[in-house]
């Protein structure tokens, strides 16, 4: 499966904090189910997985904010298809709220997915890096920090690692490094492309995943609307 290209040059960019202010105005004054978004963020996901990664065991690291939920939507859709999955929360499960507590409670339902606390010592074709996302705060650190470890490790023996939205441990508004990174095969930009997060480096080939909300959500925002061809698009160099 080949996605359609756009310029880096050419699609509006965001930084964290408006992020977190359109996903606040889709679910508050346009009424969007936070859970509909993340569907979407996991369709897209699964599109990527099926194009680069269609056979093998996935790994998906999920924290506990919406970054996490994208990732535990993900190996949901994945294992109703069959594929085998393992997860990897960065918390304890009782320190899951919301939508994140939600979606991990749904994996117990399929009998391909397993939920470990610790990274297993095993060999997989693809990684969802679903860490943090936009919400770095300092270096990572604890268990966090053990699976961007892990993670380049895999990418070293050659697993496609995806990361949501930014790689796990790089800032989103100007892509500076206050600690470890994972450096992902690819990047999965939820709604629209962030600031500090361009094509190459840690952040691998781009890609942004449409979330379908309406255009009066952006011009609120005073932001251009983004007008991708397809579901899934890939953002390149120039």
């Amino acid at each position: 499966m080949s996605f359609p290209t756009v310029s880096w040059d050419a699609v509006p960019r965001i930084t964290g904090s408006q992020m977190q202010q359109l996903i606040m105005l889709a679910t508050g004054k346009y009424g969007l189910d936070s859970r509909l978004l993340v569907e979407h963020t996991a369709r897209n996901v699964v599109a990527l997985v099926d194009a680069h990664a269609p056979e093998g065991t996935i790994l998906v690291v999920a924290g506990r904010g919406n970054n996490g939920s994208g990732g535990l939507a993900a190996a949901r859709l994945l294992a109703a298809r069959g594929r085998r999955v393992w997860v990897v929360p960065t918390h304890e499960a009782e320190n899951y709220s919301g939508t994140p507590k939600e979606q991990l409670e749904h994996l117990r339902h399929y009998e391909t997915v397993k939920v470990r606390t610790s990274l297993p010592k095993m060999k997989f074709s693809v990684v969802i890096d679903s860490a943090i996302g936009t919400n770095l705060e300092g270096p990572p650190r604890g268990r966090t920090l053990d699976v961007i470890t892990v993670v380049n490790q895999l990418v070293a023996q050659g697993s496609c690692v995806i990361s949501l939205d930014v790689p796990t441990g790089l800032k989103a508004d100007d892509g500076t490094l206050p600690g470890d990174v994972v450096n992902a095969t690819m990047t999965l930009a939820i709604g629209l492309a962030k600031r500090g997060a361009a094509p190459g480096e840690h952040v691998g080939r781009l890609f942004v995943g449409d979330l379908a909300l309406p255009d009066g959500l952006y011009e609120g925002m005073g932001l251009d609307a983004p007008r991708m061809p397809n579901f899934v698009t890939e953002v390149v160099a120039g």
